[in-house]
């Protein structure tokens, strides 16, 4: 199966404290920097003595595909709202985008309140360790 030749549409929006980034076409290879960029861009604006961003809507109704660089990009910002303390949301989910969340095992992770933060020393001090035990 050929496809068309990507295209990705963005446009961001701020009103009362939550960005609206609506993301529009095919999140793949070679565009999703686009994207990370236009977050970042919004979300340091605050950080820079702009108006307070608590939130971050990804509306992503008109998403027509994804691979898995556009799901690297979401996830970077996840980090970059969390980073922010700002909420992250993605609304109007398609089903393509839907089955790769479910699919990765992501779902939760980006679409929980607040990502699970977890100091430097709390696997040592749980006692939880990703190695294995000898």
């Amino acid at each position: 199966m050929i496809r068309p030749a990507s295209r990705l549409t963005l446009h961001a929006e701020f009103h009362q404290g939550v960005v609206t980034v609506h993301v529009g076409g095919s999140l793949e290879y070679g565009v999703t920097e686009s994207l990370v960029a236009i977050v970042r861009d919004q979300l340091d604006r605050s950080r820079a003595g702009g108006p307070e961003t608590r939130q971050l809507d990804l509306d992503v109704a008109e998403l027509t595909f994804i691979d898995s660089m556009g799901l690297a990009a979401l996830l970077m910002i996840r980090r970059v709202t969390d980073t922010h303390g700002a909420a992250l949301r993605i609304n109007h989910r398609p089903l393509c985008l839907e089955r790769l969340l479910q699919l990765t095992g992501t779902l939760d992770y980006l679409t929980a309140a607040r990502a699970p933060r977890r100091s430097a020393g709390a696997e040592w001090a749980t006692g939880e360790s990703s190695g294995s035990s000898g």
